[in-house]
């Protein structure tokens, strides 16, 4: 009776050669001068985060609200069955308010053992750009939003993506839940 190919041990060498291709960092992370970017719309704006930030795009489910908060917490939201704090990003990034959306989506964020939610209003999905293309944060930009944005990106249908940074939103985050 033979073995089907499914149930079959695999080589040594398949195992040697998987291990080398798990042990490659994704190509998320900055290879060949090149950066990946998961990219989502906060009011009129673009912004882009790396990949490796985020644990769940979704659509938005129920956000309940809580008593004596920060303007920056929006309430909090169950993500799989754990309660998840979830943060206005248009607060913290002084994003301009426009209408609210008809499909809002939830992004959970993780960084260095936290876990957050936010409230976008779109999710765009993954983009890559030459780190040549990177443009120094403008100085018209509002000075919190400066503190959170590592540069920009222009695209060819003539919006900006702005390059978040993890660490320092993460900061703020923390800032508003105390």
């Amino acid at each position: 009776m033979t073995t089907a190919f499914l149930q079959r041990q695999p080589d040594s060498s398949d195992r040697e050669r998987w291990r080398a291709e798990l042990a490659t960092p994704p190509p998320s992370v900055h290879q060949n001068h090149r950066l990946v970017l998961f990219l989502f719309r906060v009011g009129n704006a673009r912004y882009g985060i790396e990949p490796s930030c985020i644990e769940l795009a979704a659509p938005l489910s129920t956000l309940h609200s809580m008593p004596h908060r920060s303007a920056s917490l929006a309430g909090v939201v169950n993500v799989r069955g754990t309660v998840t704090l979830c943060f206005s990003l248009s607060h913290i990034l002084s994003s301009s308010i426009s209408p609210p959306s008809p499909r809002p989506m939830l992004l959970v964020l993780t960084h260095h053992g936290w876990r957050v939610a936010c409230q976008v209003d779109e999710a765009e999905g993954v983009a890559e750009f030459e780190r040549t293309s990177l443009l120094p944060v403008p100085a018209t930009l509002d000075a919190t939003s400066r503190a959170h944005v590592k540069g920009m990106f222009a695209i060819e249908s003539g919006h900006d993506i702005g390059w978040l940074d993890a660490e320092s939103l993460f900061k703020a985050f923390d800032a508003a839940a105390r």
